[in-house]
C-alpha cells in the first residue's frame, strides 16, 4: 500500500506504464443485457452479430427500366432496336408471379422483384417504351441492374464484431436482418464525487467570493463520462472531514467512483488514506504531468479513481486512466479513442527524463505542432484553445523543432 504523504511529499512515484498494468488488473468486463435496437445506439455490442439473413431476401431491380434475358439485347443500339412483348408490370412490394421468356419483358421499378426467367434489367433511358411492346436501344449483360439474394449479406455472415460501439448505420444493418433486440456489455454508473471546503456550484451565492472555487471540473467530467458511453451520477460536494468522506464513499454502489480534489500531499488531502482504509489503494503519485497526484485503488467490486482538483490535471488524468478503465468495462479495445493526426513541433518543446508529459498544442496551418505557452493544471481555457496534446515519453528530454510528432485531437 502506498504511504501517507500529507505534508511529506512523495518519496517516490509510480512510472506510468506500472500504473496502467495495476489499472488493467483491477478492471474487468461488466455483464451483457439485452435492449431494444430503437435504444441500442452508442451501446457496445457484447456479442458478435451473425446474421440468420440474406440481404437482398430476393433478386431485386436497382433501376427502373424492363427485366429481359440479357443475351435477347445483344447488338441491340438506337439505329437497330431489339423489340420486347412487355407481359406484365412490378412494382415494390409486389411479387409479380410473371416468368419472362423468349422475347419478353416485364415492366419494373426499383426494388421490385426481379421476374423468373430474367436475368437482366434494360434501364429505362436505354428503352422507348411503347405500352404493349419495349424496344432495347442499347445491350446489357447478365445481372446488369440485378442487386442479387445475399449480395449485401450471405446468411450466416458476420456483420458487427464484439466491442464495437454502434453507429446510425449499425441499427439500419442490424434492422436489415430483423434483429430487434441487441446483446449489449451494461454501461459503466459512474460517479462523481467532489471533495472539498472551497468547492461551490456555478449558481451559488458564495461563487466569486475569495477563497471560493467553481466546480468546473463535476460538469466537464459528466460530458467525459457521457461520451465514453457510460453513466454520469453526480454524489455531490463533500467537505474535507475525513468521516463524511468516508461515508461518502462507503454508500457508492456503481463502477467507478471518480473523486477530484483532497488527493495531494496537502494536510486535508484525506482521500487516499480514506480509501485504504475502506478499500485498497493501488497507486498514489504518477510520474507523469499534470495529474502526478492521481491515485487509484478498489472500493469493493468498482473502481475508485482520485483525480486532482486542478481541472487540466483532472482532464489528463481521465485521459490517461478513467477512459481506459471505462472501455475495459465496457469490453472494448483499450485505445485512447482520439483520432490522431501527425505533424512538426514549430519550436522546441522541453521536457524531464523519467517523467511522462501530456502537453497541449494547437495545430497550425502550415502542419506545424505549436505548444500552448499557458500550461498550467489550474488554466482550464488552455484545454479549449488547444486541438489536442502530444505525449513526450519518460525517456525523452522533449522534441526538438522540426520533430514529427503524433497529435492526440480533443
Amino acid at each position: 500500500m502506498p504511504d501517507d504523504v500529507r505534508m511529506r511529499g512523495f518519496s517516490v512515484k509510480t512510472d506510468l506504464d506500472m500504473a496502467m498494468n495495476h489499472l488493467r488488473s483491477a478492471v474487468k468486463p461488466l455483464t451483457a443485457e439485452v435492449i431494444t435496437l430503437e435504444a441500442a445506439l452508442g451501446r457496445t455490442l457484447a456479442q458478435d452479430v451473425v446474421s440468420s439473413e440474406a440481404v437482398p431476401g430476393f433478386d431485386k431491380s436497382a433501376m427502373d427500366g424492363f427485366a429481359l434475358k440479357a443475351a435477347e439485347t445483344f447488338g441491340a443500339s438506337p439505329t437497330d432496336p431489339a423489340s420486347f412483348r412487355v407481359i406484365g408490370e412490378v412494382v415494390p412490394g409486389e411479387v409479380g408471379g410473371v416468368r419472362v421468356g423468349t422475347g419478353e419483358a416485364v415492366r419494373i421499378m426499383t426494388g421490385g422483384v426481379c421476374a423468373e426467367g430474367s436475368d437482366a434489367v434494360l434501364m429505362a433511358e436505354y428503352a422507348t417504351d411503347q405500352r404493349d411492346t419495349v424496344l432495347a436501344n442499347a445491350p446489357v449483360v447478365p445481372g446488369k441492374n440485378v442487386a442479387l439474394a445475399g449480395e449485401d449479406i450471405k446468411k450466416g455472415d458476420r456483420v458487427l464484431k464484439k466491442g464495437r460501439v454502434l453507429k446510425p448505420q449499425d441499427l439500419g444493418v442490424l434492422a436489415s436482418i430483423r434483429r430487434t433486440k441487441v446483446e449489449v456489455t451494461r454501461q459503466p454508473v459512474v460517479g462523481i464525487l467532489s471533495a472539498g471546503n472551497e468547492v461551490v456550484e456555478p449558481d451559488s451565492p458564495e461563487a466569486g467570493v475569495p477563497g471560493r472555487v467553481v466546480n468546473s471540473c463535476r460538469y466537464m467530467l459528466q460530458g467525459l463520462v457521457a461520451q465514453e458511453g457510460a453513466v454520469p451520477r453526480w454524489l455531490g460536494t463533500v467537505p474535507d472531514d475525513p468521516v463524511r468522506l468516508r461515508n461518502a464513499m462507503e454508500a457508492f454502489d456503481g463502477d467507478i467512483l471518480l473523486t477530484t480534489g483532497a488527493t495531494s500531499t496537502g494536510k486535508e488531502d484525506f482521500l487516499p488514506v480514506v480509501l485504504s482504509e475502506i478499500g485498497e489503494l493501488l497507486v498514489h503519485g504518477v510520474n507523469i504531468r499534470p495529474a502526478s497526484p492521481v491515485a487509484f485503488g478498489k472500493l469493493g467490486e468498482a473502481l475508485a479513481v482520485l483525480l486532482p482538483g486542478n481541472p487540466v490535471a483532472a482532464l489528463v488524468g481521465f485521459d490517461v486512466f478513467v477512459r481506459v478503465a471505462i472501455r475495459i468495462q465496457l469490453d472494448q479495445e483499450e485505445g485512447r479513442g482520439n483520432r490522431r493526426v501527425r505533424g512538426r513541433m514549430r519550436r522546441k518543446l522541453a521536457s524531464a527524463l523519467n517523467r511522462t508529459d501530456f502537453v497541449r498544442v494547437r495545430l497550425m496551418g502550415d502542419g506545424e505542432v505549436e505548444p500552448l505557452r499557458s500550461s498550467g493544471a489550474g488554466i482550464l481555457t488552455s484545454v479549449t484553445r488547444a486541438d489536442g496534446f502530444v505525449i513526450v515519453p519518460r525517456d525523452e528530454e522533449g522534441f526538438e523543432a522540426g520533430t514529427e510528432v503524433e497529435v492526440y485531437l480533443y
